[in-house]
C-alpha cells in the first residue's frame, strides 16, 4: 500500500472517531469508536466483554473509515483487514497512554481511568486494526 500524504496523515490523526464495521450473527454492524494511531497502525479499545469484541473474536474481518472535512474539501481513508487483540504489555501501556493523551490530555486523568481502569486492567481490550488493503481521498 502506498503511504498517505502528509496532509491526509495529519488530518486523520486529528479526527476523534473511526467508524468500525464487523459482522455478527445478526448481520453487519457499524459503530463510531475512539482510536489512536501508533506508527502507521490503527488501534481501538473496548470492554473485554463487549458485544463488538466478542463478535470480532469469532469473525475478525473488519472494515473502518476515518473521514471528514467541510463542504467541497473532504478527506478520509477506508480500510479493511483483521481485528487482533494486543497482548504485548509494552504496547498495551503505550496504547493506554496514547488514548489518555488524545481524549483527556493525560493518561492520569480521572475520567480516562474510570473508562479504561488501570493500564493492565483485564476488563479493557486494545485491538489492532491490521490493514490488508484500502484507499483514501482528498478532494
Amino acid at each position: 500500500m502506498k503511504r498517505l500524504s502528509s496532509t491526509l496523515k495529519d488530518f486523520v490523526e486529528k479526527q476523534e472517531l473511526v467508524r468500525i464495521a464487523w459482522t455478527d450473527g445478526g448481520g453487519a454492524r457499524v459503530v463510531p469508536v475512539w482510536f489512536v494511531i501508533v506508527g502507521r497502525e490503527h488501534y481501538i479499545g473496548t470492554g473485554s466483554d463487549s458485544a463488538k469484541w466478542r463478535a470480532m473474536k469469532k469473525r475478525p474481518r473488519v472494515g473502518w473509515v476515518i473521514d471528514g472535512g467541510k463542504k467541497g474539501k473532504y478527506k478520509g481513508l477506508s480500510m479493511h483487514g483483521e481485528a487482533e487483540e494486543v497482548t504485548d504489555r509494552k504496547l498495551r501501556r503505550r496504547l493506554y497512554a496514547a488514548f489518555g493523551r488524545k481524549y483527556f490530555g493525560s493518561p492520569d486523568h480521572p475520567k480516562h481511568k474510570e473508562i479504561w481502569g488501570e493500564v493492565d486492567d483485564p476488563s479493557s481490550v486494545f485491538i489492532h486494526l491490521k490493514a490488508a488493503d484500502g484507499f483514501w481521498w482528498e478532494y
